[in-house]
């Protein structure tokens, strides 16, 4: 064994903020046991996503916040999410020095990383973090730090919570100071960022073929089910969790942003093409034609699952894509 890692296990590659988005998904539609959390930053879209994924299992969840008193006064954190944990039986805890990221599932999984319980942390809002974490197997001795965590942070009850929404209705409107706009030059070098793609951030397979041949262990099916996170989902309920992973997926977004920066916010075929090429960042770049193939898996997406918006159509004899108002 390695010195410099003494304690190394298995675990994943490194994770981007969809990919460990939709595998923690996972972990949790399939927990059975316990799921912990610990998050400095807790926002109600993250509880209601977790909600969403543990669905009416009767497990015991622990959320862990840090919530000091600036998280809670600028809204980095919502005082509601106590509410949504207390309604579903769940603990909700605060350790006011915490800044870990830490998920357990079962006393099994573990996901550590970058990313908050949170809409822009968890990639559930369309503009989000760039954000990194790993997957790896539980150690007994990691079970022993998170248990300690958990113990050491403070369980919130009905009293806190009335006292802490009496303090909220005291503070006075906090204005975000008015800070100006980087140079044009430097917006501009700063957007190139969102133009950069892998080919790995597209569906490998048309929509109709992956959705019945889910089960075929061929390798653009199994990138796919990767992709979306969705390789341990039930059939009969895979159209539905494809349909929501797409459209939050980093290529849809990134669809959305090409379309708002058009001047009639509209793409034919033919420039899309141009600006996926030109925006791979995978050496060597696939040919034109192969091109071509993921990005008709892309519209196939669109036109099976029809977001609202999105249209798409042909009004010559090229297919445009356009943003609805």
């Amino acid at each position: 064994m390695n010195s410099d890692f003494p304690f190394s296990t298995a675990r994943s590659s490194l994770l981007n903020t969809e990919t460990f988005r939709n595998l923690l998904g996972n972990a949790l539609e399939n927990s059975t046991k316990s799921v912990i959390i610990l998050s400095a930053y807790v926002k109600n879209v993250g509880v209601n996503w977790l909600k969403e994924k543990i669905g009416d299992k009767k497990i015991k969840c622990t959320i862990v916040a840090r919530w000091n008193n600036g998280d809670l006064a600028q809204g980095s954190s919502d005082l509601e999410c106590y509410h949504l944990a207390k309604t579903n039986g769940w603990s909700f805890k605060v350790l006011q020095d915490l800044h870990a990221k830490v998920m357990l599932v079962d006393n099994d999984i573990l996901f550590i990383g970058s990313p908050n319980l949170t809409g822009r942390g968890m990639s559930l809002v369309p503009v989000s973090n760039e954000e990194l974490g790993i997957k790896v197997k539980a150690l007994d001795e990691d079970l022993k730090i998170i248990n300690q965590l958990v113990d050491d942070a403070i369980l919130v009850d009905d009293k806190i919570i009335k006292e802490l929404e009496e303090w909220q209705k005291t503070l006075p409107k906090i204005e975000k100071p008015k800070i100006p706009k980087f140079p044009e030059i430097v917006n501009d070098s700063f957007k190139e960022k969102f133009n950069k793609l892998w080919v790995n951030n597209f569906p490998w397979c048309n929509i109709e073929y992956l959705i019945n041949n889910s089960d075929k262990k061929e390798d653009n099916i199994i990138h796919d089910l990767d992709l979306f996170g969705l390789t341990n989902i039930k059939k009969d309920d895979l159209e539905k969790q494809l349909k929501e992973s797409f459209l939050q997926s980093k290529i849809f977004n990134w669809l959305i942003r090409k379309l708002e920066a058009e001047d009639n916010k509209e793409i034919y075929f033919g420039r899309l093409s141009s600006i996926i090429h030109d925006g791979l960042v995978d050496d060597p770049k696939p040919y034109r034609q192969d091109v071509k193939l993921l990005q008709a898996n892309l519209y196939d997406y669109i036109k099976y699952f029809k977001p609202i918006n999105v249209i798409c159509d042909q009004p010559n004899f090229s297919e445009r894509l356009s943003l609805k108002n």
